[in-house]
């Protein structure tokens, strides 16, 4: 039998190549029978409404269920985010399930590994055009967590890259990342 956690993510990838295939046509049957036992004109209403969202199901409905229980399903079963993208899983929806984009289990045994040395220079020089994270820039660059950090905080100081708060999308354990950006250029 499958966990609801399973059925979750079966029906939204089932959902997203077809939402029709979803439809309970034997509950649609019981939602007419009672619509015509009804006399009551606003429970009618109602059932009217219900038929037709049986009828024509939303995807909105599974990707609620999948973005609730997508993550810790997928650590259980060792799925990364990618997997899901490759089966046509929008990166937005990967996001508010709680999946980091761009890192598979390969990637983060990659980088549990000791990191070579990587100077100030080499990190000020990674630093992105758009908004990023002393992880982003850790990942980028390779170099090590109290390096990025000091030069983040001398370039901030120095008025090369300035807060830009922290990162609304955050989702999972602990505080969100303060997310940084290049200063425009004087």
């Amino acid at each position: 039998m499958p966990t609801t956690a399973e059925s979750a993510v079966r029906d939204y990838l089932v959902a997203l190549k077809d939402p029709t295939s979803l439809r309970d046509d034997a509950h649609i049957a019981d939602l007419q029978r009672r619509l015509e036992a009804s006399d009551d004109r606003l429970e009618r209403l109602l059932l009217r409404q219900q038929i037709d969202d049986a009828q024509q199901p939303s995807i909105e409905r599974y990707e609620g269920e999948f973005v609730t229980h997508a993550k810790a399903w997928a650590d259980d079963q060792g799925i990364g985010a990618s997997a899901f993208a490759a089966e046509g899983v929008p990166e937005r929806v990967l996001r508010k399930a709680g999946f980091r984009m761009g890192r598979d289990r390969a990637t983060r045994r990659r980088s549990a590994t000791r990191r070579t040395r990587v100077s100030a220079e080499a990190v000020r020089a990674g630093f992105p055009r758009g908004t990023f994270t002393i992880k982003d820039l850790q990942e980028r660059t390779g170099g090590s967590l109290a390096t990025i950090r000091s030069v983040v905080k001398e370039a901030e100081q120095n008025g090369l890259i300035r807060a830009q708060g922290t990162d609304p999308d955050h989702r999972g354990p602990g505080r969100a990342p303060t997310l940084y950006k290049r200063s425009p250029r004087r």
